[in-house]
């Protein structure tokens, strides 16, 4: 009877301990989505802080994403911290705040596609974001549907959003971060890097990002990518 007692104390502990570990695990996991959600966390002190403020249909901002973003990001995601902002040269007319119309410099599409972009990004992680991003920058042609396949579960949110007040907010948030940096920008797209915009820095990081980010964070970090 002793040995039984023994054996049920013991079990008993076990179980405790199982559920206070679980109870850890879920509490840490949900600590963890949180952080993934926003902005920075701390892992991303020792990263480069780039800010791309564009355009949807903005020829330009096509070739930069396609043709030396992207490339970038696949090589140095790791130590870079990339915001995008899609607003670039549109202007939000609030003359009546209850029917706010959009401007943009490529027409009324823009501002659909540029709302469209920026649910995108709020709906979903940022990688998996900027691959559907870089998807449907590859061309001005590029489908929704054929570049949200991968994350078919997210659709239907993200095109709620983009039809809705959510996606309103997010546009004036954008126009307000935009604003911020200059209105209008001079040129789509606008590079922010650690949140300063140097006009005459421009070129370099339009044309050659990939040489000038490397230049920049082994300033930054005294390391060599």
């Amino acid at each position: 009877m002793a040995v039984m007692m023994a054996g049920i104390f013991w079990l008993a502990i076990i179980f405790s301990l199982t559920a206070v570990g679980q109870k850890i695990d879920s509490e840490s996991y949900s600590s963890l989505a949180g952080i993934s959600r926003t902005t920075r966390s701390l892992a991303d002190d020792d990263k480069l802080k780039v800010t791309v403020y564009y355009e949807t249909l903005c020829p330009d901002s096509v070739s930069f994403i396609t043709y030396q973003l992207v490339p970038a990001w696949g090589r140095y995601r790791a130590q870079m911290d990339l915001k995008l902002v899609p607003f670039g040269k549109s202007y939000i007319d609030e003359s009546n705040p209850s029917r706010p119309v959009y401007h943009c410099q490529h027409g009324r599409k823009e501002c659909t596609l540029n709302i469209l972009h920026g649910c995108i990004l709020d709906k979903l992680p940022f990688d998996k974001a900027f691959a559907v991003v870089g998807c449907l920058m590859q061309s001005m042609r590029t489908s929704f549907d054929k570049c949200i396949v991968l994350h078919e579960t997210a659709k239907a949110e993200i095109q709620e959003c983009a039809r809705g007040n959510q996606g309103a907010k997010l546009y004036k948030r954008f126009s307000d971060e935009t604003n911020r940096v200059a209105t209008p920008l001079s040129f789509v797209p606008t590079i922010e890097v650690n949140g300063v915009y140097d006009i005459f820095e421009q070129d370099q990081w339009l044309y050659r990002f990939d040489r000038t980010f490397r230049q920049e964070y082994g300033k930054k970090f005294n390391q060599t990518l």
